[in-house]
């Protein structure tokens, strides 16, 4: 088991850590970069508010399912792959005396052949922020279950699941209850409760300034949603590394990361060789392979949008070749062999980002219904169509237009009209092409 080292501070200004247990939370990060990619100046600590958790919190009641759904959003899991069942033990008996030795079971998250199953405590209804921040903690798991990480090691595996909750974003969340002591009397029966994380708050506090210090933000926003102690040896560990400079710290990785921001920026404005030009520019600052498979789809991606589809080939390959279950490239390799009249070798590609799992589903249903149109089989075309229409939970770039011609081509020129606005309205520039020629 990993052994954190205990300091007593001897000034109000000293942060003091163990080179054991730096080298631990260094190492870690330094893994997790390699796996998931340099943070983003982007990327802020997630908080307990509507903009984060918008289902959890729009009602009267915190209910399981909302909060499933709202970090299915965060973690960029498909909610259709999680399960949960609710267990009651000696808890949920009202006026059964009992003593529970150890730690009592709250959450436990386990791999099923169609995705992950929660099984979840029913006493943590009394404890909605408990139920939040367990299921937080069981979807980090999830989340590098995913990923196909082993990052199981025994005594140590909780503690990582801190270290990648900061990492992810979760780090503030986690701090909130990293100790949860009270009781509650009605009079007739009293119950107690005492929870403390496992992970030592200057542990925690470094490791929230490492992350800080990757993307340059020395006092971030979020600080004060610490609790007051881990704050302060939040401020003393960000001093600290102010004057010990993490060797994890990238300048050259946080401008590619800018970059790839306002590439996007520029796509979504339609400037597309614009956007271009910046993702090359990408390719001579980073070594983080992650960013690099990314920046190659994106390069595939953005030429698919100008009509170059054989041009695109190159670069969903080159993205394939870095990560091979890279749903998006997979998929988008095939959509690309689909435009070109390469139907069998496309659907190949369709099928493998299905196997991935971290493929978007609605752009796959969208692919296989092209396919299937190309194949000249219309009804299997339609029920794809649909599937992706009902599948999407957000905007599907080119589906409305493809449905637009699908339903032209089939002779309903009239409903197909009603999408070909829709993609219009959409601004892309494929639909205003079209609508013009009509």
């Amino acid at each position: 088991m990993k052994l954190f080292g205990l300091f007593k501070n001897k000034g109000n200004d000293t942060f003091r850590i163990t080179e054991i247990d730096r080298r631990w939370v260094e190492d870690n990060f330094r893994w997790l970069i390699q796996v998931f990619g340099y943070p983003s100046r982007e990327n802020e600590q997630i908080l307990l508010s509507e903009s984060y958790f918008p289902k959890t919190l729009k009602g009267d009641r915190i209910l399981i399912e909302n909060i499933i759904a709202d970090l299915c959003s965060l973690f960029q899991i498909r909610e259709e792959k999680i399960f949960f069942e609710v267990v009651t033990d000696i808890r949920d008996s009202y006026g059964t005396p009992y003593e529970i030795e150890g730690v009592p079971f709250e959450t436990e998250v386990e791999k099923e052949e169609e995705g992950y199953k929660i099984y979840i405590a029913n006493n943590l209804h009394s404890h909605p922020q408990r139920l939040i921040y367990n299921l937080v903690y069981e979807f980090i798991r999830i989340k590098l279950y995913e990923d196909k990480l082993q990052f199981d090691t025994g005594n140590d595996t909780d503690l990582f699941l801190y270290l990648a909750g900061i990492y992810f974003g979760f780090g503030v969340l986690l701090s909130q209850n990293s100790d949860d002591m009270g009781r509650s009397d009605d009079g007739f029966w009293e119950t107690k409760w005492s929870y403390i994380s496992e992970m030592p708050d200057h542990i925690m506090a470094f490791a929230l300034a490492t992350y800080s210090k990757l993307v340059e933000q020395d006092s971030p926003k979020w600080k004060d949603d610490l609790p007051d102690n881990l704050k302060k040896q939040f401020e003393k560990a960000i001093k600290y590394l102010t004057d010990n400079p993490s060797e994890l710290y990238d300048k050259k990785e946080l401008e590619a990361n800018e970059l790839f921001e306002t590439a996007h920026a520029q796509f979504v404005e339609n400037e597309f060789e614009e956007a271009i030009v910046n993702l090359q520019k990408i390719l001579l600052l980073t070594n983080d392979d992650v960013m690099k498979s990314d920046v190659y789809n994106n390069l595939g991606y953005y030429n698919i949008r100008l009509g170059n589809y054989e041009k695109s080939i190159y670069y969903f390959k080159e993205a394939i070749q870095i990560i091979p279950d890279y749903g998006y490239a997979n998929d988008n390799l095939g959509y690309a062999l689909i435009q070109l009249g390469k139907l069998e070798e496309g659907k190949k590609w369709i099928d493998k980002a299905l196997e991935t799992g971290n493929n978007d589903i609605a752009y796959t249903y969208r692919n296989l219904a092209l396919y299937f149109e190309a194949q000249g089989d219309m009804g299997k075309s339609e029920d794809y169509f649909k599937k992706s229409f009902d599948s999407a939970t957000d905007s599907v770039d080119l589906l409305e237009y493809h449905y637009a011609t699908f339903l032209m081509k089939n002779g309903e020129a009239e409903k197909g009209l009603e999408f070909l606005k829709k993609a219009v309205e959409k601004g892309e520039l494929e639909a205003i092409k079209k609508m013009d020629e009509i």
